[in-house]
């Protein structure tokens, strides 16, 4: 796929050669017709009325019966906010939030787009695997080259529906026998109808070819194998009564008479030329037998039953009357009254009929000249809306050739067959189609129409039940909800007209597939079918959770609380955290309870923050004298997946601080680590990360040193940070290592400063030249100025800088990581400004009551904690709960696939010793956790079950770690229907690691399947879920679909008809009619024979001498005497 990006300003609407367009956020002033996704933009040109913004939008529901929604789930999709829209065109919904459509398909006659209502930023559907999936196949639907080849099968009989791209406005059928045909292109459709003949169908256009297969898809039909003749008993053959059969006998009499007029003809010539080859000789022989030829050659033409054609003044209109169970018998009553008034108008050649249809079409009046439309007769199935196939029998029982006009006396809810293509079918062959629509005349209807669930969530984990629910007009009812055939309870509610949505909190302490039920019962509801609703969830095993903590004993009241609520803790002390990606796979969330960055190393924060973001993990981190800011998670992989940053914003109480980073640049420092830098380049970038986390408030000095020293950067306030950088950056690497004068310049420039609090940040990697530095540092101490060492590697002098942070009353760091080192500097940076540490008793305030985490805790109650460690909350992170300076006490968001929270105070015993005893503690940190737990579980097999028309289809895609496709997999599915009939299906490897099977699923009720993978004996992978097969479509659909029927009439030319008059009368036609020849052509010949046969026996010479001798005597009786000349 070839990409090319613009920017709004030069993009001024329309294709520009391109196949698709994307107009992400931007208004061009129109973009004109074509094939485009919209997101989170609404050109003035798009027929779509913005009415506002949606604040947090709730999905609804979603299609799962669309091509580009098929295994697409968004149960757990988080949207910030969305455009509310309203559709002006028609359309259809894909994606459905409280207050409007999320994701619109717009179908216009020449337009197509695919609009998505939200900021993918402002959204996490793009991290998940549904955001490319969707995509994809959207693009397939805006632009179908390259379409799966499983929909270039067809039977034959079915018209051939080819989407082909934009601009294109005629393709060429090429059958399997050779012949070419032009086909129309309607709505970017290229259709072709006649397709009785099997092979392949080759259709071209501009663009290229595409190859359509056309088979008998009839497993009888294709099997060769030749049947064993029946067993033939005698006396076994049943009586049965006659049955008449008409047939035409008048081509027999014909062929008889050809062969005698030939037969005699023939005699007659040899007899005149006595058997010589040639003509007679005489002239009325000649004649005669010219004749006779004539007469035989007509003979013969009338054996071919010629017709010639003659226009007359007749429309044939066929009514299809539905007669389905989501049309009211008013709305059937007043649909027949239609018709029969409009066939009382028609002229005086005019034929009518009538077709009922609902699950199946039935000719219930065939075609006649009479102006009176009975009442139907006949019965049909009323479950189901076929309206292809009572298309298709109108198009079977109208008389080919004449004006045929189709009256669709319906609502349009088709849930079977495709009418679209059918209606290609029908404007091929010329008829036409034109509508009434059935609209409902119930006074009032309430229609459950969904039971919206994750497909799976972990044992115990909290998720919520939303019931859909569909009212004619404002009312209110009593919605219950059952659970595995419990009652769970039930409420009253108040019911909108249009879609409600009702949101349960549930959990499940048991693994398995739960069925869950919603009911509602309405006083003066019409059908009570479609009051109920059913979805299915999936409880995988108990989760798994690993905590890290400095002080395992202290981690033991956190990990005995989640443990009561059902999930599996396992404490580690940090040394023991996985050192990849891989090792933490197998746990559902990871807890850092106080453990510093400098017990990780940076690869191994790197596998942390990719869990989260690329798995799907949970990630907590909590407080403690190790941890955020005081744990030196300052610009590390920690830090991005963390909802807040290490800095912290600046405060009143906060002292002034005045910092030295004494840095040795001795000649050993110019050595390379394993990352192929330099110490001195780190020992640079970590000095870069504490001029960043200093404040304006604080002073900064730069110094580095061998044998003599060098202010790089001289004291000065930290809000010139770039030319602190700049100065940063010229620090290059010397001599030897003295560090001695170092620190007592630092010494002397410190004193002088004005700063509360003073600090000295020294850094060496080798043996120093001997001095008094215990009298040195103790005088900086006395001096309040706290000096902390950093000993790079083990040439350093080790006991020297331990000696030094001794004395100096600061900290001690050895290292042997060079990578720890800019997490030791920002770590003392904060130390010493004193900071990040807030140790006051405080109570939490409640920032964000609708979060999942404090549902149901009465936080009036809550104890105070007894301090936290400041941090500053990101741009899109969600603060929960806010301490007494207003300082996040509990963050939240989400982040990649995952999600991650920071509690910057602590779960033990020194800062949280009331709250281990508050009643709320374990319910508090149990939906905290289950919060941030990956929802989904790791395994290299993917499974789906959806259905498609009246069988169940189950794909099991198969990738293992490595992103390789799992091929040659043993996969069987075992399925167990709503009336307890067990079934196995295996499975079919249709594509590189993908296996499909499919089992029939037309009963109504839950279909409970459990799929298993194995490679010989090994097990791949297994999964469970639910089908739920729900209430026929009838009962769920109703109103008029006026965007199919009108999208019907448009393919033909035809429109809605307003009164009953216009059937016949609108865009009348005239009908070609076929008058057949051959009865005229027997008819002739019979006349002529007598004449022939005279001609011959006469001949032409006496017949003209018997016509003068008439002439003569005419004469004579005219004058009465005779002249001379005549008498002689």
């Amino acid at each position: 796929m070839k990409l090319e990006t613009r920017t709004p300003e030069a993009y001024q609407g329309g294709m520009d050669g391109f196949d698709v367009v994307v107009v992400d956020s931007a208004s061009p002033p129109r973009i004109g017709n074509g094939r485009f996704v919209l997101v989170n933009a609404v050109p003035p040109d798009v027929p779509l009325e913005v009415l506002g913004r949606l604040e947090g939008p709730v999905v609804m529901d979603w299609d799962r019966a669309h091509p580009i929604m098929r295994q697409i789930d968004f149960a757990k999709v988080a949207i910030e906010e969305a455009l509310r829209v309203r559709p002006l065109a028609p359309g259809k919904t894909l994606v459905e939030a409280v207050g409007g459509p999320l994701i619109y398909l717009l179908e216009e006659q020449e337009r197509k787009a695919v609009f998505f209502g939200f900021d993918l930023f402002k959204s996490d559907f793009p991290l998940r695997v549904a955001f490319p999936l969707m995509l994809s196949k959207s693009l397939r639907w805006l632009h179908p080259a390259g379409l799966d080849q499983s929909s270039l099968q067809l039977q034959a009989g079915q018209p051939i529906l080819l989407p082909v791209e934009h601009g294109v406005t005629t393709a060429t059928v090429t059958t399997p026998s050779g012949r070419s045909t032009q086909a129309p292109v309607t709505r970017g459709v290229a259709s072709f109808t006649d397709t009785d003949e099997v092979g392949v169908y080759r259709v071209g256009t501009a663009r290229g070819e595409t190859r359509v297969a056309v088979n008998l898809m009839n497993a009888e039909e294709s099997d060769l194998t030749p049947r064993p003749l029946p067993a033939f008993v005698e006396g076994a053959r049943p009586e049965t009564a006659p049955v008449p059969v008409l047939r035409e006998l008048w081509s027999y009499f014909v062929l008889l008479a050809l062969l005698v007029l030939a037969l005699e003809g023939l005699l007659y010539w040899r007899r005149q030329t006595a058997g010589r080859l040639g003509l007679p000789h005489a002239a009325g022989d000649r004649w005669a037998l010219g004749l006779r030829c004539v007469l035989v050659a007509a003979l013969l033409v009338s054996l071919a039953r010629p017709v010639a054609p003659r226009w007359v003044d007749q429309l044939n209109v066929l009514f299809l009357l539905d007669v389905s169970d989501s049309v009211s018998l008013a709305a059937r009553e007043n649909a027949f009254r239609f018709g029969a008034q409009s066939a009382a108008a028609m002229r005086e050649r005019d034929q009518a009929g009538l077709i009922v249809f609902g699950e199946e079409a039935v000719v219930d009046q065939p075609l006649r000249p009479s102006p009176r439309l009975e009442r139907p007769q006949v019965r049909v199935p009323g479950r189901g809306t076929n309206l292809a196939q009572a298309l298709q029998l109108a198009l079977a029982t109208a008389p080919p050739g004449q004006a045929n006009r189709f009256v669709l006396l319906t609502d349009g809810r088709q849930n079977a067959g495709n009418a679209l293509a059918v209606a290609q079918a029908a404007k091929d062959a010329g008829a036409d189609i034109y509508y009434v629509p059935a609209p409902l005349t119930f006074s009032q209807e309430v229609v459950v129409e969904s039971m919206v669930l994750p497909q799976e969530v972990k044992f115990g984990e909290p998720f919520q039940a939303k019931v859909v629910a569909w009212s004619q007009a404002d009312t209110q009812g009593r919605l219950s909800l059952f659970r595995n055939g419990e009652f769970l309870g039930s409420q009253v509610v108040r019911l909108s007209a249009g879609k409600n949505v009702y949101t349960y909190r549930q959990s499940l302490e048991r693994s398995g597939i739960h069925v869950y039920q919603a009911a509602i019962e309405v006083e003066g509801d019409t059908i009570e079918e479609n009051n109920r609703a059913v979805g299915t969830i999936v409880v995988r095993g108990r989760p798994l959770v690993l905590m890290a903590e400095k002080d395992r004993s202290q981690g033991q009241a956190l990990a005995a609380a989640l443990r009561t609520q059902h999930v599996d803790v396992e404490v580690v002390e940090p040394d023991r955290i996985p050192k990849d990606a891989a090792g933490l796979a197998k746990y559902d969330g990871v807890i850092l309870s106080n453990v510093s960055s400098l017990k990780l190393g940076k690869k191994q924060m790197e596998s942390i923050r990719d869990y989260v973001r690329d798995q799907g993990g949970g990630l907590m981190m909590l407080g403690g004298e190790e941890s955020f800011g005081l744990g030196g998670y300052y610009r590390t992989p920690i830090e991005e997946a963390l909802p807040v940053t290490m800095e912290v914003k600046q405060k009143l109480e906060i002292p002034s601080l005045a910092v030295v980073l004494s840095i040795d640049r001795s000649g050993s420092m110019a050595m390379t680590t394993d990352s192929k830098v330099t110490k001195l380049d780190i020992a640079k970038e970590a000095s870069h990360l504490v001029v960043d986390l200093l404040d304006e408030r604080n002073e900064v000095g730069i110094m580095s040193w061998d044998t003599e020293f060098i202010w790089d950067s001289p004291m000065r306030p930290a809000r010139d940070k770039q030319a602190i950088h700049n100065a940063i950056a010229t620090i290059k690497a010397g001599g030897g290592t003295d560090g001695y004068p170092a620190l007592k310049e630092s010494y002397q420039v410190l004193f002088e400063r004005p700063a509360l609090l003073k600090h000295v940040i020294f850094l060496s990697d080798g043996q120093m030249t001997r001095g008094d530095f215990a009298g040195l540092i103790r005088r900086m101490a006395k001096d309040k100025i706290t000096v902390s060492t950093v000993a790079i590697g083990k040439d350093a002098d080790v006991q020297l800088m331990f000696d030094i942070a001794k004395w100096g009353r600061g900290r001690f760091y050895y290292t042997e990581d060079d990578s720890t080192i800019p997490r030791i500097f920002t770590l003392e940076t904060q130390l010493a400004s004193k900071s990040s540490l807030v140790e006051q008793p405080f109570r939490a305030t409640l920032a964000s009551p609708a979060h999942e985490a404090v549902q149901e805790i009465d936080w009036r109650q809550a104890p105070p904690l007894g301090g936290y460690v400041a941090t500053t909350l990101k741009g899109t992170a969600e603060m929960v709960l806010m301490t007494h300076q207003e300082d996040p006490l509990l963050a939240t968001w989400r982040y990649g696939l995952g999600r991650s929270v920071a509690f910057t105070s602590d779960a033990k015993a020194k800062w949280a010793v009331l709250w281990q005893r508050w009643p709320g503690f374990t319910k508090f940190w149990s939906q905290l956790t289950r919060w941030t737990l990956r929802s989904g579980t790791r395994s290299d097999t993917v499974a789906s079950v959806a259905r498609l028309d009246d069988r169940g289809e189950v794909v099991v895609d198969a990738v293992d770690s490595k992103g390789e496709f799992i091929n040659f997999l043993d996969s069987q599915v075992g399925v167990v229907s709503p009336d307890k009939q067990r079934d196995v299906v295996e499975l079919e490897q249709v594509g590189p690691g993908r296996y499909r099977g499919r089992f029939p699923a037309s009963q109504e009720g839950v279909y409970l399947v459990g799929m298993a993978q194995r490679r010989g004996e090994q097990m791949i992978g297994s999964q469970l879920a639910g089908l739920v097969v729900p209430y026929a479509q009838e009962f769920r659909d109703l109103g008029v679909d006026e965007t199919l029927l009108r999208e019907l009439s448009e393919i033909t030319g035809g429109s809605a008809l307003a009164q009953p008059r216009d059937a016949f009368a609108q865009q009348r036609r005239r009908s070609r009619l076929t008058l057949e020849l051959w009865p005229w052509l027997v008819g002739l010949v019979a006349a002529m024979l007598i004449p022939e046969i005279a001609l011959r026996r006469v001949g032409p010479g006496l017949l003209a001498r018997a016509m003068a001798r008439l002439r003569g005597s005419l004469g004579r009786g005219g004058s009465g005497h005779a002249s001379p000349r005549e008498a002689m």
